[in-house]
Parts: C-alpha cells; sequence; structure tokens
C-alpha cells in the first residue's frame, strides 16, 4: 500500500530531529519508499521514486531492461533514477531490490505493459474477448487489456461508469469514472450491429458516456483522464458525447502517480497530466455544485497539471456550476488549441461562465463560438488569469452575460494576462459592470485587437465596450485595423478621423458586417497582412485559418470580424 505525504514528510522531520542529536546513540536504521509498484509504458522512457532512509541504501535490479542511474544512495532523501528498454512483446515484470542491511531491505515491482497493440471492439453489454463486432467487450475490460496505441471501437449506446477510480474510495458510488489511464484511442459512433469494414455514422448512432447513476447518484467526473504524459502517444476520443457528471466535494480525491484528482473539479471531464485529443465529443449537460463539501469547480471540463488539450469539432454547452467558478471548461497549468469548437450556454455561480484560463495556461481558439454563457462575476464568456495568454482568431463571442458589477462580458483580463484579438467579432455581451466587450483588471494586462470587432455591448454607463480599471489605464491596448466602441483604427493605431461604426444598422442578426458604408468593411486588414502577422507568432498562427472567417469563407478584402459572408 502506498505511504501518504504526511507519513512521509513525518519521518523526514524525524529523521532530520535525530541527525542533530549527535549525543544520542542512533535510532535503528529505517527506510520508507513513496510507492511498492510503478506501472510503466512499453516504450523506452526513464522513471523514478522517492526513498527517505537514514543510511545507505543499495539497489540492484533482477532484469537486464532496467538500468539504474546509480546503485548507491547516500542516507537521506533520494530520487531513485532508472531506465527501460522498449518492450515489443508480452507484459513483463522486474524487482527492483533496494537494501539498508542483510536485516533491512524492500523490494519494488516495475510492471511494464506489452508492446503489442490490440484493438478491441466494444459494445455496453459486450461478453466476448473484444476481437470482433460478433465477440465484442464491455468497456471496462478493453480499457483494462488495452496497451499504449490501442484503438476501442465503441457501438452506439449508453455507457455507465462501473469502476471507482484509482486509489477512491470504493463504498463512495460518485468515485465511479470511466478511468482513461493509458495513451490509447476511444471511437465512438458505430452501429449496434456493426460489421467488420464498417465506418462510424455519429449523427445516427450515439455513443454516450453517462454520468448519472441507476442510484439516481451521480459520478464526480464522468470521464477521468489519469494517463501519463507521453510526448509521443495521446489518449484520444472521438464521436462520444459526455454527459451527467456532478464535480461536488472538491476538498477531497484521490492521489495517482502523485497528482492529486479532486472530486470537485470538472463534472463532465477531469484531465490531468495527459496530451488529449478530443474530436467531434460533446460536454454537454453536466453540473459542479455544493452537493458535498466544498462546491466544484467547472462544471465541464477542468485540464490541469501540464496538460495540454486539443478540441477539433466539439461542443461544451449547456454545463452549469451552482456554486462556484467555472461554467464550461477550465485550463490550469496546462494548454488548450480549439479549432471549430462551441463554448456556449454555460453557467457559473462565480466567475467564468464559458472559458476559464488560470494559472499560467495558454489557450489558442480558431473558429469558435463562446456565446451565451451567464455568470455573477468576472469574465462572463471568456476569463484569462494570473499570467494566462489567449490568442482568438475568428472567434464569436456574443451574448454572454453577468449580473455582478465586476465587469468584463466577451473577455476579461486579470492579474498579468495577455490577449490576442484577430478578425474576431465581440458584440451583444451585457454586464452590470464595466467593459461588456473587454475589461482588463488587475498588474498589467496586455491586450491586442487587430482586424476585430468589439462594439454593440451592454456596461455601466459611465464604462465602454473596451475598459480597464484604474490600475490599468496606463496600459494602452494596441489596437490596428479595428472598431472598438464606435471608433475606428488605422494601421498605425490612430482613431480614423470622421468614421464610425454603428452596430445597430451595421451588424445584422447573425453577425454578419452589413451596409454599403460600414468601415468594418474596407478599414481591416488585407488578406496578405493576416498571412504576415500570422509569420510573427512563436509557433506561427495557422496560416489558412487566418485567410478564412469563422464559417471557413475565403477572406478576399479588408474585411473585419469574424463573419465576411
Amino acid at each position: 500500500m502506498k505511504k501518504t505525504l504526511y507519513i512521509f514528510m513525518a519521518l523526514f522531520f524525524a529523521l532530520s530531529i535525530q541527525s542533530c542529536k549527535k549525543d544520542k546513540v542512533e535510532s535503528e536504521q529505517r527506510l520508507l519508499v513513496d510507492r511498492d509498484y510503478i506501472e510503466v509504458g512499453s516504450r523506452a522512457d526513464t522513471y523514478q521514486l522517492d526513498i527517505l532512509a537514514n543510511a545507505a541504501v543499495t539497489v540492484s535490479s533482477d532484469k537486464d531492461w532496467i538500468k539504474l542511474d546509480s546503485t548507491v544512495y547516500p542516507k537521506g532523501k533520494n530520487k531513485i533514477r532508472f531506465s527501460v528498454s522498449k518492450n515489443s512483446e508480452e507484459e513483463r515484470s522486474a524487482t527492483l531490490l533496494l537494501r539498508l542491511n542483510d536485516n533491512l531491505s524492500q523490494e519494488i515491482l516495475i510492471l511494464q505493459e506489452s508492446g503489442k497493440v490490440p484493438v478491441f471492439y466494444v459494445t455496453p453489454a459486450g461478453k466476448g474477448d473484444g476481437s470482433s463486432w460478433t465477440s465484442a467487450t464491455d468497456l471496462d475490460q478493453a480499457l483494462e487489456k488495452a496497451t499504449t496505441g490501442s484503438t476501442l471501437f465503441l457501438a452506439e449506446g449508453t455507457y455507465v461508469p462501473t469502476r471507482t477510480i484509482r486509489n477512491g474510495d470504493v463504498n463512495e458510488e460518485s468515485d465511479k469514472t470511466i478511468e482513461i489511464a493509458k495513451n490509447v484511442s476511444l471511437i465512438g459512433g458505430y452501429a449496434a450491429n456493426a460489421k467488420p469494414g464498417d465506418q462510424p455514422n455519429p449523427a445516427l448512432y450515439k455513443t454516450i458516456f453517462q454520468g448519472k447513476l441507476s442510484s439516481g447518484k451521480s459520478v464526480f467526473h464522468t470521464v477521468t483522464v489519469t494517463a501519463s504524459a507521453d510526448p509521443e502517444n495521446q489518449v484520444r476520443l472521438e464521436n462520444i458525447s459526455i454527459k451527467g457528471g456532478n464535480a461536488t466535494d472538491r476538498s477531497a480525491g484521490t492521489t495517482i502517480d502523485n497528482i492529486k484528482f479532486s472530486r470537485g473539479q470538472g463534472g463532465g471531464m477531469l484531465i490531468g497530466m495527459a496530451r488529449v485529443l478530443l474530436k467531434n465529443v460533446d460536454v454537454v449537460d453536466n453540473k459542479a455544485t455544493a452537493d458535498k463539501g466544498t462546491a466544484g469547480f467547472a462544471a465541464g471540463i477542468y485540464a490541469f497539471a501540464g496538460a495540454q488539450l486539443r478540441l477539433e469539432n466539439c461542443r461544451i454547452n449547456n454545463n452549469s456550476n451552482s456554486g462556484n467558478n467555472g461554467g464550461g471548461l477550465w485550463i490550469a497549468d496546462g494548454s488548450l488549441i480549439a479549432y471549430d469548437s462551441q463554448f456556449n450556454h454555460n453557467s457559473a455561480k462565480g466567475t467564468a461562465g464559458g472559458v476559464h484560463a488560470y494559472p499560467n495556461a495558454d489557450i489558442t481558439l480558431y473558429n469558435c463560438e463562446v456565446i451565451g454563457n451567464s455568470n455573477t462575476s468576472y469574465g462572463a464568456g471568456v476569463y484569462l488569469r494570473e499570467k494566462s495568454k489567449g490568442i482568438f482568431v475568428n472567434c464569436l463571442l456574443a451574448e454572454n452575460s453577468s449580473t455582478s458589477a465586476n465587469g468584463g462580458g466577451g473577455l476579461m483580463l486579470y492579474d498579468n494576462s495577455q490577449a490576442d484579438v484577430i478578425s474576431t467579432t465581440i458584440t451583444k455581451n451585457a454586464v452590470v459592470g464595466p467593459g461588456g466587450g473587454v475589461y482588463r483588471r488587475s498588474n498589467v494586462n496586455n491586450l491586442t485587437l487587430i482586424n476585430s470587432i468589439v462594439s454593440g455591448n451592454t456596461q455601466a454607463g459611465s464604462s465602454t465596450d473596451v475598459d480597464a480599471y484604474s490600475d490599468n489605464i496606463a496600459v494602452v491596448p494596441r489596437i490596428q485595423h479595428s472598431v472598438a466602441a464606435q471608433a475606428v483604427y488605422a494601421a498605425d493605431g490612430s482613431i480614423v478621423p470622421k468614421v464610425s461604426f454603428e452596430p445597430a444598422s451595421m451588424l445584422n442578426p447573425d453577425y454578419l458586417p452589413i451596409g454599403a458604408e460600414n468601415p468594418s468593411m474596407s478599414y481591416g486588414l488585407s488578406p496578405a497582412g493576416l498571412l504576415e502577422l500570422a509569420k510573427k507568432y512563436t509557433p506561427a498562427l495557422d496560416d489558412s485559418r487566418m485567410q478564412q472567417d469563422i464559417n471557413n469563407n475565403p477572406r478576399s478584402s479588408s474585411w473585419m470580424g469574424a463573419k465576411v459572408k
């Protein structure tokens, strides 16, 4: 059984005290290791474990596919590092022997997964070995038998969590989850009676991961991704709907591979560490509440601890947080890149109704919608906080609302954050406080608007569509080839004299610029200029997207905003 961090630290403290008492007889020799076994992937890689001892430790392995960095470690706290060679065969095991003396030693089991990459066919009630559609297995068995790189093909139907998360409480029904602990692909949308060679049709054959249990309770997370970060592999989910989770009891959770997975973060999905691709995935109708313990964060998705998330044609919609911050998606100490996706009609009783980047998060949205989200504090649409960065290309941030006087309707920057808004429309957001379009507050927040329209938003009477708190007034935003409120900005950042933008008559109900005298259709950046702009970023922005609008229509003139037709 794994020792807790508290025991580990207590012993370390005790050993430290003992080392200072030189007039005392040295205590008996002790050895503490942070785990009894380690599961490793099939590829060649390096790993480590923490030990604590009050005497020198020798280390050896019984298998030659394990190479130790060192075989002797001094007393105190150390990290034992070792590498494993690539495994192309069946699962194999080895043992590390840690020895202080002839009477005190400890064995650590190393399990390396098979290098063979099986494919599995899955149905909700499958009883076979998963080798074919006629011998389909269930999801639990497939996830258990899969190895890095495996693909699981899922037939239509509803899949409900049945297994407790690793190291979770088996007596807590809500600790059940669909845990993805390996870098594998899950592809849904196949017919219940699928045959060899059939292709998925997700519009017709719905594959649903449902967090609402037959007992009436909801799991804390419908899906939990605990796979390790792997530069060569990733977790992939395609053609799947994820719903019914309820993130609550945020102060409790479980620790997996030294990462704390909180019960109260991510009702639909909780993603730690891993690289994850979601393609044509719906994360909808999940909750975060104060039903149990500390109120939860992020009803839809919470990705943290260096997680790298990529969305393609996804919908993070209609998730609600009735007790705290984060409605749709939250990136914490990680990154997000999203294409052609929606973050719509989510809500939070607190900050960040739609998308939250906090802290130290990097998000890039191409051709995305952030529409109709609501909250009761900062950042109804998108909220960037604490050294977070956002890039928005061909995006529509509209109809987001907040009942708070704190401000920030479409986009909010707080505490040393940065946003670059390119060919984007931010309109019809409504807040009681300042900055219905964009608002900046706390320390230095840098805003760039290029080829964009930020106009037609509703805010406090003394404010405007692009505004800043007094501590950010001196931080001048860079605005070029754009509309801010009624002002039209030229290439050099100056306001074009005697030209104004009237959102009521110059944007139609679908947010498309209209009218013969509309400056947003003539003062924008040219397609060639957009290509040059893309090259100035590191890494460069997607130049194909820069030449298109939100609906992938080509940009052929100097036209601002998300839509050109």
